[in-house]
C-alpha cells in the first residue's frame, strides 16, 4: 500500500455538454499552456492521444491503461502522473470506464519555449551541484504524486478554469514552479535508484547510501554535511533543493517505508516496527508515520489484515 496524493476531481459535463463517451474533451487555454480535461463514459481499447506539446497528465477519477514508448502496459490511477514528450502517442485502454463510473484525466500541455525558458534560467542562474544540469528526464515518466506535486496541479486547475484577470500570470509562475518540483523528483530517483554508482561523482548519492546502510542507526546532518565537504546550512539547503525534500524528512520517510515492511510480517508488532527502522519514540513514529502515509500505524495494520 502506497500513500498517493490525490488531485482534486472536477465536475463531470452534463449530458447536454458531452459529444463524445471516449476522451471527450474541454480545454482552457492560456499563454504558455493549454488544460484539458478528457472523461470517457464506456470501455474502450487502444485509444489513441497525441499533443505536439510535453504533456503532464493526471488522473483525476476511475483507470486507465496506458501504452508509452513500446513498453508493457501500466495501470494509472488517480494519485499518479504521467508526463509525456512532444509528439508521442499515448495508447489508452478504460477497462472499467462507464456512465456511472466514468474515468476523468487532466493533460496539461505546456509550451516548448516556456520549458527551455525555464531551464535556461534555472542553469545560469541555479546550477546544481556536481556540474549536473537542469532537465526532464523522460525515462522517469510515471510516477506517485507528493503533496507538493498534487497542490500544483491543483492549483493551476483552479486558474485554468478560473476568470481572474490574472490568470496568464499566475499560471506561469505556477508552472515554471511545477516544472522544478517534477525535476526535482526526478532527481530524487535517479540518485536512490543509482546511488551505488552515482556515488563517487555526487555527494548527494554518496550520502544518499551512507544513509540507506547505516538508517536504523543514529544519524545527524552535521555528520551528514561534514560527509559531503559543506557546511550544514549549505548542505540542507542544496539538498532540499537539488532533491526537493530536506535531509531530516527523507531520513524519517525511509525509516517509515523501513517500519512498513516490518509491519508486513504480523510477527512484528507496531513497537517493534518502531524501534527496529530506527525510531526511539513510539509517539513521534506514530506523527512521522500518519503525515507520510496518510493513515495510522495501527489503520495501516488494521489495513494489512483485511487485504490478507
Amino acid at each position: 500500500m502506497t500513500n498517493k496524493n490525490l488531485v482534486s476531481p472536477l465536475s463531470l459535463s452534463s449530458g447536454k455538454e458531452i459529444k463524445t463517451l471516449v476522451e471527450h474533451r474541454k480545454a482552457y487555454t492560456l499563454n504558455h499552456c493549454e488544460l484539458n480535461i478528457f472523461e470517457t463514459y464506456q470501455r474502450s481499447e487502444l485509444v489513441p492521444l497525441t499533443f505536439s506539446d510535453l504533456v503532464i497528465t493526471s488522473m483525476l477519477r476511475g483507470k486507465k491503461v496506458m501504452h508509452l514508448f513500446d513498453q508493457p502496459g501500466f495501470d494509472y490511477l488517480p494519485g499518479e502522473t504521467v508526463i509525456v514528450p512532444p509528439n508521442i502517442t499515448m495508447t489508452i485502454d478504460f477497462p472499467e470506464a462507464s456512465a456511472s463510473q466514468p474515468s476523468q484525466c487532466t493533460a496539461l500541455a505546456i509550451n516548448h519555449l516556456e520549458i527551455m525558458n525555464t531551464l535556461d534560467f534555472l542553469n545560469e542562474n541555479y546550477p546544481r551541484e556536481d556540474n549536473r544540469i537542469w532537465k526532464l528526464n523522460y525515462n522517469q515518466f510515471h510516477f506517485f504524486n507528493n503533496y507538493e506535486l498534487a497542490q500544483l496541479i491543483n492549483k493551476l486547475i483552479r486558474i485554468s478554469t478560473g476568470d481572474a484577470l490574472t490568470k496568464d500570470v499566475l499560471a506561469n509562475l505556477t508552472l515554471k514552479e511545477l516544472l522544478i518540483r517534477i525535476m526535482q523528483m526526478q532527481n530524487l530517483h535517479d540518485v536512490s535508484d543509482h546511488m551505488h554508482e552515482l556515488s563517487s561523482g555526487s555527494r548527494f548519492a554518496f550520502v544518499l547510501e551512507y544513509i540507506k546502510v547505516h538508517l536504523t542507526d543514529k544519524l545527524n546532518i552535521d555528520s551528514l554535511s561534514q560527509m559531503a565537504f559543506m557546511s550544514k546550512a549549505s548542505f540542507f539547503r542544496a539538498f532540499k533543493y537539488e532533491l526537493g525534500i530536506s535531509p531530516v524528512d527523507y531520513i524519517i520517510r525511509e525509516r517509515v517505508q523501513l517500519a512498513k515492511q516490518l509491519m508486513n510480517n504480523p510477527y512484528n508488532s507496531i513497537s517493534e516496527a518502531c524501534f527496529k527502522a530506527g525510531f526511539n519514540n513510539l509517539n513521534y513514529f506514530s506523527r512521522a508515520f500518519k503525515k507520510t502515509e496518510g493513515i495510522t500505524p495501527s489503520l495501516y495494520r488494521m489495513r494489512l489484515k483485511t487485504n490478507l
